[in-house]
């Protein structure tokens, strides 16, 4: 009971928030159907995580529709998620959200669109359920959006194993886990012609080194091709009702917030016919033609290392509010390495990371003991989904690149590898 109501903290006021509009079943008066709309009207597809399920993007979803010269809307938005989530590349082609999903669809012919909500709080003791994260893939080709607006970044600061430094390696890392999604959104068979990316306003549990990094990287990857949405500018920190990840927030600064997204992206289209542009692959061919960046698993196959090593220091889990309304969390544990049997490995100490909660679940830890010797086979963190999942690691060592055992790797949820 107590981790539900935490997790009714940061998603289960969104019921009773203003900002949301009835369901079908309770509007008391049917809503007119759409008039016919002319070839110069467009269509808008809008993905976002966990923040858009704190009412951003149902507050952004309203906006759209009541927009001159949108025909329709369509907004999913998925908790846990970054952009890999949303491709059919592996390792995320299964990948499932189990913190909450709301989907928005409009409707041919109807006012009212169709709403698959499913959060914490929705009712008294309820969870979401497991559903899977739709793919850009299969949108583009079932939508035809003409804009695309992608809600996305705060997921991708666990790339950042002390949440504060920049290292050399995280430029090619930040990469595999972005220009993917852009070579999809910007490829010759995609009939997307504008490109928004609201990156997150200020996040507590991250530097401002660390978040200016993201942003900038992800500005230099789009050149022109996009319009990138650097938050921070947007609303004050601290917000009101902020839940204890410091990221997390409510209310009317998540109102403000989307109002003034709105207000950026509403003026840039309004200044020209999106309908009569060219689709984003013709005018930035060199995007659509970029040699493809490997994901994670692309290069997973690869680098797999065996080691004997003794456990000489772990760090404390972190504690599940401290991680909600995420479902999984890991700890870092270092090992003085004895042998390298399988693979290369020069350092003298090895840092690895454990699961340590697996859909809120407590991950047994006993059996690993200070001074006692394991045989590991191990894999790069950055090679598989959890790179992204909240951790702890108060080693210090962040000139240690984080290993996971490939025997967790195949228990991360959702994944082709856990089926």
């Amino acid at each position: 009971m107590a981790i539900l109501a935490i997790q009714l903290a940061v998603f289960g006021s969104l019921a009773s928030s203003p900002t949301i509009a009835p369901k079908p079943s309770e509007t008391a008066t049917p809503q007119p159907t759409l008039s016919a709309k002319n070839d110069n009207e467009i269509t808008v597809l809008f993905l976002g995580d966990s923040l858009s399920l704190c009412g951003f993007g149902k507050r952004l979803d309203e906006r759209f529709r009541q927009m001159p010269g949108v025909k329709s809307v369509y907004t999913y938005m998925c908790c846990a998620t970054h952009p890999l989530s949303w491709l059919k590349a592996p390792p995320y082609s299964n990948v499932k959200t189990r913190c909450g999903y709301w989907s928005i669809e409009s409707v041919p012919d109807s006012a009212q669109p169709k709403s698959i909500e499913d959060v914490y709080g929705m009712r008294r003791g309820s969870v979401p359920k497991v559903h899977p994260v739709p793919k850009l893939d299969d949108l583009l080709t079932r939508i035809h959006p003409d804009v695309l607006i992608m809600q996305t970044g705060g997921n991708l600061f666990d790339l950042f194993p002390d949440h504060k430094t920049v290292r050399s390696e995280d430029t090619a890392e930040l990469r595999k886990f972005v220009f993917p999604f852009i070579s999809k959104a910007i490829s010759r068979e995609s009939p997307v012609k504008k490109i928004y990316w609201v990156a997150p306003p200020i996040s507590g549990r991250v530097s401002q080194h660390v978040q200016d990094f993201v942003v900038e990287q992800v500005k230099g990857y789009f050149g022109p091709a996009a319009t990138v949405i650097d938050s921070r500018s947007l609303i004050a920190y601290p917000y009101h009702h902020m839940e204890r990840d410091r990221e997390h927030f409510i209310g009317e600064d998540m109102d403000e917030w989307a109002d003034k997204v709105f207000e950026i992206v509403s003026q840039d289209i309004s200044k020209q016919s999106i309908a009569s542009l060219k689709p984003l692959g013709e005018l930035f061919p060199q995007i659509a033609a970029a040699s493809p960046t490997p994901t994670p698993a692309a290069v997973a196959v690869e680098g797999q290392l065996t080691v004997t090593a003794r456990l000489v220091f772990k760090s404390k889990p972190l504690r599940v509010e401290e991680f909600l309304p995420y479902q999984e969390s890991m700890v870092g544990f270092v090992y003085d390495v004895r042998k390298v049997s399988t693979g290369e490995y020069d350092d003298s100490q090895i840092l690895v990371l454990h699961p340590a909660y697996i859909g809120l679940k407590k991950q047994s830890l006993h059996r690993y003991r200070i001074g006692k010797t394991y045989k590991l086979r191990l894999r790069e963190l950055a090679e598989t989904p959890w790179s992204t999942v909240k951790r702890r690691d108060d080693s210090g060592r962040i000139d240690l690149e984080p290993y996971i055992q490939i025997e967790d790797e195949a228990k991360y949820p959702g994944t082709t590898s856990a089926q």
